[in-house]
């Protein structure tokens, strides 16, 4: 399987609505470059343009990833979707940030300062994780990540003015709230893996960068589950709520 037949198999998946089999391992995305191109390739198979970005690591300082989300699967709460839209629906409570201004790539690495006086509003987020795999979760990394890193959907919440609220605002340990039918998701320890999500934002400019990419301010970028991945089987009213920062609502139907 080339990655003209994985990015056309993923498409196909989407438009079809059918699950695809994972690629076996001799057949998988020989590197991460190769599985961001993948995606760049499905976005177009769709005929879509990026609504926003995932990004995400394991813990603080270790090596991120991340995936462009197609226009059409960014909405405003409260959002109404549905449950069998998708092929399974995991809720993740996020902090998302758009930037204040277009950012361009370069050959000189931007900054952490420099990056974060360039974003503009924060904004609570609830991602919806799917795969377009039938083995999924059992699946490469690397097919993972081609697979826009099993984003399904994300709905984002009103946005807040960064400057001000971010010398106040706590990143790394929030108070917040996910239920499902009004019985909470949350366990007892919550927190994004890299601590403060932020410091991605760093990652993914220089990323995009990299891979000559124009970042655009209408773009949501989310950064991380504070409360893990939680599978819900059916419909149901989801509320996501990020103290100080909003909340979220979405009715799965």
């Amino acid at each position: 399987m080339t990655p003209y037949d994985l990015a056309h198999r993923l498409v196909q998946a989407r438009q079809q609505h059918r699950l695809t089999d994972a690629p076996p391992p001799d057949s998988l995305p020989p590197d991460a470059a190769t599985a961001y191109a993948i995606q760049q390739a499905v976005l177009a198979g769709l005929g879509e343009s990026t609504g926003g970005w995932k990004i995400g690591a394991r813990a603080p300082r270790g090596p991120a990833s991340g995936a462009p989300i197609p226009g059409s699967l960014v909405t405003g709460s409260p959002a109404r979707l549905a449950h069998d839209g998708f092929f399974r629906v995991l809720l993740e409570l996020e902090v998302a940030f758009r930037f204040s201004e277009i950012i361009e790539p370069r050959r000189e690495a931007y900054a952490r300062d420099e990056v974060l006086a360039l974003v503009g509003v924060v904004l609570p987020a609830i991602e919806l994780v799917d795969s377009r795999f039938t083995e999924w979760p059992d699946v490469a990394p690397l097919a993972q990540l081609a697979d826009a890193q099993n984003n399904g959907a994300l709905v984002t919440g009103h946005p807040v003015a960064y400057a001000g609220f971010a010398r106040t605002f706590d990143f790394v340990s929030p108070q917040l709230g996910l239920t499902f039918n009004g019985e909470s998701l949350v366990t007892e320890a919550t927190g994004n893996p890299v601590g403060d999500p932020r410091e991605l934002l760093v990652w993914f400019v220089n990323h995009c960068a990299a891979m000559g990419i124009t970042i655009e301010p209408e773009w949501t970028i989310t950064t991380g589950s504070y409360v893990g991945a939680h599978k819900v089987a059916g419909a149901g009213r989801v509320q996501g709520r990020i103290e100080g920062l909003g909340e979220v609502e979405i009715d799965l139907t």
